[in-house]
């Protein structure tokens, strides 16, 4: 007799993705600011987001808000997110505090699956921040949940070959990404410069120096590259 084997981990995973509106943010190359678009996008969604932090080895969303030595509360009902404004915030920083992870595959992806399965997830929209490159995250998040994938670059040259590997294999999946792309161009006396060269994306986001002021409470920031998001970016994502 042949029979499916059950995985009561993944099912768990599932059950707590179903019916939400899931985004993925993700890129195949780092240093591109990914984790600022998660963080902006998921403050942008109203009424509510639950921002899950993939990255469980550096967990840059964490030192964004400002969160890496606060600890995640457990209730009868599962691990209870870090509420800040309208965002709900889930990340392994919540229990080893500011401290680097380094993992095998499996026990990397069984993490993932974790962090997912014992969380509490009560809105709609839900929103991941992936770790740079294409291995375990995106393929756990594939068998977990159908997804919206949003592909962030900068407009370096390097930057966009290594992104198109990323995008062509969510196409050949079937998912059409948003590319996003991050620290385009600044705005002088009313013009657009692009000191890096210009690539045409889905968004294209300024590049604002104020911004580094506000890593720690980037809740706090409402700037050109926020403005960008709210106005560009979310009219389609919202699904």
């Amino acid at each position: 007799m042949w029979w499916k084997k059950v995985e009561p981990l993944l099912e768990l995973a599932k059950g707590k993705l179903k019916g939400k509106k899931v985004i993925a943010v993700m890129s195949s190359k780092g240093g591109v600011g990914k984790s600022v678009v998660s963080a902006l996008l998921s403050l942008s969604l109203i009424p509510s987001a639950t921002l899950i932090d993939l990255d469980i080895h550096s967990m840059g969303i964490a030192k964004l808000f400002g969160i890496e030595n606060r600890s995640l509360e457990v209730s009868k009902e599962g691990i209870v997110p870090i509420k800040i404004g309208n965002v709900n915030l889930i990340s392994l920083a919540g229990i080893v505090r500011d401290r680097y992870v380094i993992l095998p595959g499996r026990n990397q992806s069984n993490v993932m699956k974790e962090l997912i399965a014992y969380s509490i997830i009560n809105s709609d929209y839900v929103v991941f921040d992936l770790p740079p490159g294409l291995g375990d995250e995106v393929l756990v998040l594939e068998e977990l949940t159908d997804f919206k994938p949003v592909a962030v670059t900068t407009p370096s040259k390097i930057a966009i070959k290594v992104v198109k590997n990323l995008i062509d294999y969510l196409n050949e999946r079937g998912k059409k990404s948003l590319v996003v792309v991050n620290m385009s161009y600044f705005n002088c006396h009313g013009e657009r410069e692009y000191p890096f060269g210009y690539y045409d994306g889905d968004v294209n986001l300024p590049i604002d120096p104020n911004l580094e002021e506000y890593i720690g409470k980037i809740h706090e920031y409402n700037g050109d590259v926020k403005k960008v998001i709210d106005k560009e970016l979310i009219p389609k994502l919202v699904f």
